[in-house]
């Protein structure tokens, strides 16, 4: 009887032990497949910019749809709480980042590598929940000496 109780407790306590190690590993598994959808983002972006021909007209601008994959929360990938494209939730948009929040960790910050200025005309695009959700990107002159810019809105697809 003895063996079998402390069998239990070194069991729990070894479990203890490795939690936090458990929680690190399903952040980082998560931070990995948001940096994945961010890279494409970013890589769709650059290729609209130097693809393309901007216009001032938006029914006519080229135009790209990106899905980014928010993992569902499961015992190896913790929940997102936001991805949002053009700055924090809540912040000025029209900068060339996007930001997101891991279920129990801080922001994390990822700059876009693009040629051109982002626009977000509504502010920043926040997407929260899980399963693939889509962004819109457009390449559009400012009418200010027509410099292009890649305005980016909520696109049209979600799934669960």
């Amino acid at each position: 009887m003895l063996r079998v109780v402390l069998a239990a407790v070194l069991a729990t306590a070894v479990l203890v032990a490795s939690l936090p190690a458990v929680e690190d590993a399903r952040a980082d598994r998560t931070a990995t497949a948001l940096d994945t959808s961010i890279a494409r983002l970013s890589a769709a972006g650059s290729a609209l910019a130097v693809g393309s021909d901007a216009t001032s007209d938006p029914a006519v601008a080229p135009r790209r749809a990106v899905v980014l994959s928010l993992p569902r929360p499961t015992w190896t990938a913790a929940a997102v709480e936001y991805v949002a494209v053009g700055g924090s939730p809540g912040g000025p948009g029209n900068r060339s980042v996007v930001t997101y929040a891991v279920e129990g960790g801080g922001e994390t910050r990822r700059l876009l590598s693009l040629p051109v200025p982002v626009r977000t005309p509504g502010g920043p695009v926040v997407l929260r929940g899980r399963g693939e959700r889509s962004v819109s990107l457009s390449l559009r002159a400012t009418g200010e000496g027509d410099a292009p810019v890649l305005v980016v809105g909520r696109g049209s697809r979600s799934r669960t």
